[in-house]
């Protein structure tokens, strides 16, 4: 039923002179009118907005997420179902999300009721269980008229992301990780360390005033400034072996548990080798975002390389993308000579002990630190072969782990 059944019932009506012939066609036109009223006029001058509370999270953490409804028209709006896209698996407290038609994503429904120029405001809480890189990608809205019959749909680009990174925990060992962390007093070099005073010598027109000894001035009777040795910074490249599975690492198979052990230890090694001032990097044989088969984060001991790192691994895939023998053979040409390598592993290393052999007889320490079930194996066949190893231990699970323990 609809225009033109209304029409005709009031024409019919008019001529037989049947009043209530034209009553249900002034009914049945109204009703059109309504239905047309939303279809036409219900998704105009309607805005809808996400707010992320944050960009980045700890797993365990959560994120504030703020969905905002405006209606900027006069014509009120009875049901309006709004389809957020969002990566999957991501979890909203209190939220069920159903399976979407994109593959690796889920929607997250709202539905609403709003009068003339209204907004409405809901807050909810994103929960950060899961390491990852998730994004919001569309939204749909959906409006419907006062008989819930007529569809209206529109699909606008709502581009957001988040990060969920691993979690971070003190490292308990006997020893600094980098062995000689911070600097060391070099035989020769271009810079000189001013941490590594060696005396003092004459002074000379062009030094700064606060370079100037003025206690051994005074006491020589002759202007002198401080010398001091060259030094060289000490740097650590944490390589990760993403593979978890014995196997060809093509098989993409994985241990989800292992992976996010592997990841939080990274993390906690990273985070203390740069507290104790020796400048990260890391390397992993994992794909990462932009379809990169190789994580590579030069060493770098600034504020901003934890969230570097850390970033990194949050969008670290859980499969292997080449052996970690051919990963480790790479850093040769990648880091600088001397670098210290730890290798942070979860699986038989008999595959890449040689390649670990040859870097370190071409200068470059290095350190296996093995975690998971095969721990206690991998090292003693590392030692069996002269090179350092520890085994690595989060309990009771990577999740509510307090600490790090490396057992020499």
């Amino acid at each position: 039923m609809g225009i033109g059944a209304g029409l005709l019932l009031i024409a019919a009506g008019a001529v037989l002179g049947a009043w209530g012939l034209v009553v249900v066609g002034v009914v049945v036109l109204l009703i059109w009118l309504l239905r047309n009223l939303w279809t036409r006029f219900g998704l105009r001058r309607l805005t809808y907005e996400r707010r992320l509370g944050s960009t980045r999270a700890v797993v365990g953490e959560e994120i504030g997420l703020e969905l905002t409804v405006r209606n900027r028209k006069p014509l009120p709006i009875p049901w309006l179902a709004v389809d957020d896209l969002i990566s999957r698996p991501a979890a909203v407290a209190g939220r069920h999300l159903d399976p979407a038609e994109v593959p690796g994503f889920a929607v997250l429904r709202t539905t609403w009721t709003l009068g003339w120029f209204e907004r409405v405001t809901r807050r909810m809480r994103i929960l950060a269980d899961r390491r990852g890189v998730y994004d919001f990608r569309s939204v749909r809205l959906q409006v419907a008229d006062l008989f819930a019959r007529d569809l209206v749909v529109e699909e606008r680009p709502a581009p957001a992301r988040y990060r969920v990174i691993p979690r971070s925990v003190p490292v308990r060992a006997a020893t600094p990780l980098s062995q000689l962390p911070g600097s060391a007093r070099a035989p020769r070099g271009l810079f000189e360390d001013p941490a590594l005073f060696a005396g003092v010598r004459p002074y000379l027109p062009g030094d700064p005033y606060r370079r100037v000894h003025w206690k051994a001035t005074a006491r020589l009777g002759r202007p002198v400034s401080r010398r001091y040795d060259p030094g060289h910074e000490r740097e650590l490249v944490i390589a990760l072996d993403a593979q978890t599975i014995p196997g060809p690492f093509w098989r993409m198979h994985y241990d989800d548990e292992l992976v996010e052990e592997l990841c939080t230890a990274a993390m906690s090694l990273a985070r203390r080798a740069i507290g104790e001032g020796v400048a990260c990097g890391l390397a992993a044989n994992a794909y990462s975002l932009h379809g990169r088969r190789v994580v590579h984060v030069a060493p770098s001991a600034a504020s901003g390389q934890v969230l570097r790192i850390a970033d990194e691994l949050a969008a670290l895939s859980r499969w292997a993308s080449m052996p970690f023998g051919t990963l480790l053979g790479q850093l040769v040409h990648r880091v600088r000579p001397a670098t210290i390598i730890l290798a942070v592993s979860a699986r038989d290393p008999a595959e890449f002990l040689p390649v670990m052999r040859r870097l370190s007889a071409s200068g470059h320490p290095v350190r296996l630190v093995a975690l998971g079930p095969e721990a206690p194996g991998a090292v003693a066949s590392a030692r069996a072969l002269g090179i350092a190893a520890d085994v690595a231990r989060l309990h009771p699970d990577w999740r509510s782990a307090d600490a790090l323990e490396l057992v020499g």
